[in-house]
């Protein structure tokens, strides 16, 4: 998952229950499920196993 923006903040990310709070001025979120990434034990995939 990408989030861009401005005075971007985690409030909350939570491993046993996959959640996420961010708040800030969000100007775009995408989320991709290629295989291709999981693999690469980027910070994300590691997390929401």
């Amino acid at each position: 998952m990408t989030v861009k923006g401005e005075n971007i903040r985690i409030n909350k990310l939570s491993i046993d229950t996959s959640e996420v709070i961010v708040e800030g001025n969000i100007s775009s979120l995408s989320y991709s499920d290629k295989e291709t990434e999981k693999t690469k034990g980027n910070f994300m995939s590691k997390i929401f196993k």
